[in-house]
């Protein structure tokens, strides 16, 4: 032991050393950090703020009030403002720090270009009597950082030159943009006037929806959800009238097109379309509520323009395969029913099952009849028949193949198939027309022969 006695003390004296440094070092850093921290140019929370000022030598002055959650545009003009855009804002002025001081005592403002100041932020908190204004001045001489200074203390000190540009917006950046401010689940009906005609169409259920008019067939799913968000989303690009005495300069006294919303409340939007903006790929639009004429990308109108044709599906079925719970059949006059079960794997995961449960008790290989419910939404209609002559003369008084799907929360749905003179046919609930099939109809045939 006493040969190990001096290594001990080594090992000890270097621990000891260790902790004295570690601890002498985190505290300097600490005190590192305090020194370094930075003054934030606005003391003020984002969420605390309820008014927010803008102006500029030249142009209009911007303020921006909070009514409830909701933002208004009350100066140069009242409006509702995009809230996306003013939390922009707030974010950057509630974590905007000062980098530097440049002097406590000016001799001259106008050295630093803030005699007359190039813009002025004037942001006011709930509960505050008078608002924290910042005044921005010249770029600095590496053009990184504006001079700026508050109006009540005389030191000059720089920010950061992304602060101005990312607070001074036009007017009209900073309104709401949105033409019919709807929600694409809160419509349940639309009627479509234009060139081409008149078409109406509803909603059968969350996803799918038919058209009514004029004929009865379904519509495309993913079609028609396009169709939905180009009007959740649809912006004007700018303002032709804010308050418009006439409609016929726009071409909207007697609109091209015109959408009517029917809304899940009972409420309804109307959209009107006019005249195409000259020497622009855009057209004239407002929401018939309001006076204010808009000027809409010509995304919208384009669309509208391809008709019935745009919005029919033009698959046999889109359905989902997992939203299938069971399936009844009747191929080549042979009854089947399928019945599908699940079991949790773990929180989120549900393990399925498909078996047969008629004629016969038989369970199925689970992959192969979700590949055949993939099938059915690739067999695509090359011909609708919305006058279609009898039934025996596509072979659909007698079909080869009878398919219900069951589909969780939903109502089941159904479709027959035929053959008739080397063609495949096709009927489905909620048309009246009769489709033919492209060549994948008999293959839809052949895997549910297999089932």
């Amino acid at each position: 032991m006493k040969s190990f006695w001096k290594t001990y003390l080594a090992l000890a004296l270097l621990v000891g050393m260790g902790a004295y440094w570690y601890f002498v070092d985190k505290n300097n850093k600490g005190t590192a950090e305090k020194e370094n921290a930075k003054e934030k140019v606005f003391t003020v929370e984002k969420e605390k703020v309820k008014e927010l000022g803008v102006a500029k030598p030249e142009g209009d002055a911007v303020r921006l009030v909070k009514e409830g959650s909701d933002w208004k545009l009350t100066s140069p003009s009242a409006a509702p403002a995009d809230a996306t855009q003013v939390d922009s804002i707030l974010s950057t002025i509630a974590t905007a720090e000062i980098n530097r001081v440049v002097t406590e005592q000016p001799e001259s403002l106008a050295t630093f270009g803030l005699d007359k100041p190039r813009l002025t932020v004037s942001v006011l908190a709930d509960g505050e009597k008078e608002p924290q204004t910042l005044e921005l001045g010249n770029k600095t001489p590496d053009e990184n950082n504006l001079y700026a200074k508050s109006p009540t203390k005389a030191r000059v000190f720089t920010v950061p030159y992304f602060l101005e540009t990312s607070i001074d917006k036009k007017p009209f950046e900073l309104r709401d943009r949105s033409v019919l401010h709807v929600k694409r689940d809160a419509i349940k009906s639309l009627e479509i006037t234009g060139p081409e005609g008149a078409m109406t169409l509803s909603r059968k259920d969350k996803d799918n929806w038919v058209i009514s008019s004029p004929v009865k067939t379904l519509a495309g799913r993913w079609s028609v959800d396009g169709l939905l968000g180009n009007l959740e989303n649809l912006q004007m690009d700018s303002i032709a009238a804010e308050e418009a005495k006439d409609l016929k300069p726009y071409g909207l006294d007697k609109p091209t097109r015109v959408v009517v919303l029917g809304l899940q409340d009972g409420g309804a939007k109307r959209l009107e379309i006019g005249a195409k903006v000259k020497d622009a790929e855009k057209f004239y639009a407002r929401e018939a509520a309001r006076s204010m004429v808009a000027e809409i990308p010509q995304a919208l109108p384009t669309d509208l323009g391809k008709g019935m044709s745009e919005l029919r599906a033009k698959r046999l079925l889109d359905v989902a395969a997992y939203e299938v719970t069971g399936i009844d059949l009747q191929v080549d006059g042979q009854k089947r029913t399928l019945e599908r079960s699940s079991t949790k794997e773990g929180e989120l995961v549900d393990d399925y099952k498909w078996k047969k449960t008629a004629p016969e008790k038989k369970d199925l290989e689970t992959n192969t009849v979700q590949d055949v419910l993939f099938q059915i939404g690739g067999v695509e209609v090359t011909e609708f028949i919305d006058k279609p002559a009898a039934l025996s003369s596509y072979g659909l008084d007698a079909p080869v193949l009878k398919v219900t799907l069951s589909q969780k929360d939903k109502s089941p749905i159904w479709f027959e198939i035929a053959k008739k003179d080397g063609a495949v046919y096709a009927r489905r609930e909620g048309d009246e027309a009769v489709l033919k099939l492209d060549a994948k109809g008999n293959d839809v045939i052949e895997a549910f022969r297999k089932l």
